[in-house]
C-alpha cells in the first residue's frame, strides 16, 4: 500500500510539472536568491524568481535617495550648496561603510553630492541628500523615502536609512526595487546621473583643498572588463555581509528597454554571471513590442454633477505596446476595466484598464494597470448646457434663469460671494443714504449704481430684472421678494 501511495504521489508531481503554465518562466538561478526582469516602459514583469521576497538591499537603497533628491531639485542643481552636518559624518562611525570623507561644516554642491552618492556609493553623501529633501534631518529624509514607497503602492519595502547599511527594518524586494527605479527615471536629471560612465571630478571645497575623483565601479559597465555587458545603460551595485551582492540596472537593446534587479547573490562572480545570463535571455526572447489598439475593452459610465446624473460617457482601454514572448499574441492578453459607481465631474477620473498577459511557460503571467480614457464628455457637457441640476433646488431662487453644470455650480456659488464682496459703490443711493443696517426698504432708488469685480452694474439691475443674489450667513442663494434689503 505504501509503495502504491508513493508511486501515486510521484505521478501527481510529474503531472503538475508537465501541466501548461506550471513551470516558471525564465532562468532558474541557484547562486542568486531573487531576480526580476521588467519592461521599463510599462512595468510589465517578464520573468522572475522570488521577486516579492523581502531581502536586505544594501546600496541599491540609494536609487530611492537619488530619485527623491532629483525630485526636490527639479533640475535646478547649479546654485544649490549643502552643508555637511555632524550627523552626516558621525552616524556612520564604526560601520566600515563607503564614504568620501566629508567633514562637518563642509559646503558641498548638490551636483557633487549626487555623483558621489551614485558613483562612489558614498554613505555620507546619501546622508547629506536625505537632509536636503527631508527638511534638514536624516530622519526626515527616511520618512520621505517611506512616504514615496506608500505612494508607489509597494508592499515589501521599508527603509531605515538612506544608504543601505543592513538593519532589521530595512528591506525591499526585487519587484519593488524595479518599480522604484522606474519612478526615479521620471525625475529630472536622474537618468543623467544614473547612466554616467565617465569619471567625475569634485573640486576642492571650503574645508578640503583636495580634488576628489569618482569613477565607474560596476565592472559590467567598463568596456575593458571581461564582465562588460554593452546593453547596460545605468546601474547601482550594493554589498553588505548580510545582504550579499545586490544589483539594479537599466539596459537597452534594439529599442527594448528593460530593468533587471538581482538580490542576494552569494559571490561577486555569481552576480556578474547571473545578470549577464538574465539579460542575454531577455533580449533574445523579447525583440520588439506588440501593439494593442485603443478600445480593446469598453464600458458605459454614468457621469454626475450638481447632485444628480447628467448622462453616460464611454470608458475605453488605452492603446499600449507590450513585450510578448515568441508564440504569444494579442489574443493572450486580457483587458478589464475597473470603474467607480459613477464619474463625478470635477474629480480626477478613477478609471483603470488592467492588462494581463497569460504567459503560460513562455512568459511570466503578470498584469499592468493604466489610466483608461473617457470618451463623450464634451458632448455630454454641451447637451446639459442650460439644465437646472438637483443641487440648484436648494441654492438657487425659483425661476432662476441660469443653468449651471456639474462642479461649475460650486464655482458659481463662490463667484456670487466674490461678486458682492468685491462691489464698489459711488453715491449708491439718492441723497447719499445707505440701506438700513437691519434691513428694510432703501430710502431711494439707485442712481449711480455699484460695480463688482466683473465690471457689472448690479443693484439697479437687480431691482429691475429681479435677479438679485444675496450672501446669507448660511451661504444660500436667495431672491429678494422686493427691493427691500
Amino acid at each position: 500500500m505504501n509503495k502504491r501511495l508513493a508511486a501515486l504521489c510521484i505521478a501527481l508531481v510529474l503531472l503538475l510539472v508537465l501541466l501548461p503554465g506550471a513551470a516558471a518562466a525564465g532562468p532558474a538561478l541557484s547562486a542568486t536568491t531573487a531576480y526580476c526582469i521588467m519592461d521599463a516602459d510599462t512595468g510589465l514583469v517578464l520573468a522572475q524568481q522570488n521577486m516579492n521576497k523581502r531581502l536586505h538591499p544594501a546600496s541599491i537603497t540609494k536609487v530611492m535617495t537619488l530619485g527623491l533628491a532629483c525630485q526636490q531639485a527639479q533640475g535646478q542643481w547649479e546654485d544649490v550648496s549643502l552643508t555637511v552636518s555632524h550627523e552626516d559624518v558621525y552616524s556612520l562611525a564604526g560601520t566600515d561603510s563607503s564614504h568620501i570623507a566629508l567633514q562637518v561644516g563642509e559646503q558641498v554642491p548638490l551636483t557633487d553630492a549626487l555623483y558621489a552618492t551614485m558613483m562612489a556609493s558614498a554613505n555620507d553623501g546619501a546622508n547629506l541628500l536625505a537632509e536636503y529633501f527631508g527638511g534638514g534631518t536624516i530622519a526626515g529624509g527616511v520618512a520621505e523615502m517611506n512616504a514615496q514607497v506608500e505612494k508607489l503602492g509597494l508592499k515589501n519595502t521599508h527603509f531605515a536609512n538612506p544608504h543601505g547599511i543592513s538593519a532589521d527594518d530595512h528591506y525591499t524586494s526585487c519587484y519593488d526595487m524595479a518599480q522604484i527605479l522606474r519612478w526615479a527615471l521620471t525625475q529630472p536629471g536622474f537618468e543623467t546621473v544614473f547612466t554616467r560612465r565617465e569619471m567625475y571630478t569634485m573640486e576642492p571645497t571650503n574645508i578640503q583643498p583636495v580634488t576628489r575623483y569618482f569613477s565607474q565601479q560596476d565592472a559590467m559597465r567598463i568596456g575593458s572588463s571581461r564582465y562588460s555587458v554593452p546593453s547596460i545603460q545605468g546601474s547601482k551595485i550594493g554589498y553588505t555581509n548580510i545582504a550579499r551582492y545586490s544589483y539594479v540596472c537599466l539596459a537597452e537593446q534594439n529599442g527594448v528597454r528593460l530593468i533587471c534587479v538581482t538580490m542576494e547573490s552569494q559571490l561577486k562572480p555569481d552576480k556578474y554571471r547571473d545578470v549577464k545570463a538574465l539579460l542575454d535571455y531577455a533580449f533574445s526572447t523579447w525583440t520588439g513590442y506588440t501593439p494593442l489598439a485603443e478600445g480593446a475593452a469598453s464600458a458605459q459610465l454614468t457621469a454626475a454633477g450638481g447632485g444628480g446624473p447628467l448622462g453616460e460617457v464611454t470608458v475605453l482601454s488605452p492603446g499600449v505596446q507590450l513585450l510578448l514572448a515568441p508564440g504569444l499574441t494579442a489574443q493572450d492578453v486580457t483587458v478589464e476595466l475597473e470603474l467607480p459607481a459613477r464619474y463625478l465631474l470635477g474629480a480626477p477620473p478613477e478609471v483603470t484598464a488592467v492588462y494581463t498577459v497569460q504567459g503560460g511557460t513562455a512568459q511570466q503571467t503578470a498584469s499592468i494597470r493604466l489610466p483608461a480614457k473617457i470618451q463623450g464628455l464634451e458632448e455630454l457637457l454641451a447637451q446639459n448646457v442650460g439644465t437646472e441640476l438637483l443641487a440648484n433646488k436648494d441654492l438657487l431662487p425659483r425661476g432662476f434663469p441660469w443653468g449651471v453644470l456639474g462642479t461649475g455650480l460650486l464655482a458659481a456659488v463662490g463667484a456670487a460671494a466674490l461678486w458682492l464682496r468685491g462691489q464698489t459703490c459711488t453715491n449708491s443711493w439718492a441723497g447719499g443714504e445707505q440701506p438700513p443696517p437691519g434691513g428694510g426698504a432703501p430710502p431711494a432708488a439707485l442712481t449711480a449704481g455699484c460695480s463688482n469685480a466683473f465690471g457689472i452694474q448690479t443693484y439697479k439691475d437687480i431691482e429691475i430684472r429681479e435677479e438679485g443674489i444675496l450672501p446669507w450667513a448660511n451661504l444660500r442663494l436667495r431672491r429678494p421678494r422686493s427691493p427691500a434689503w
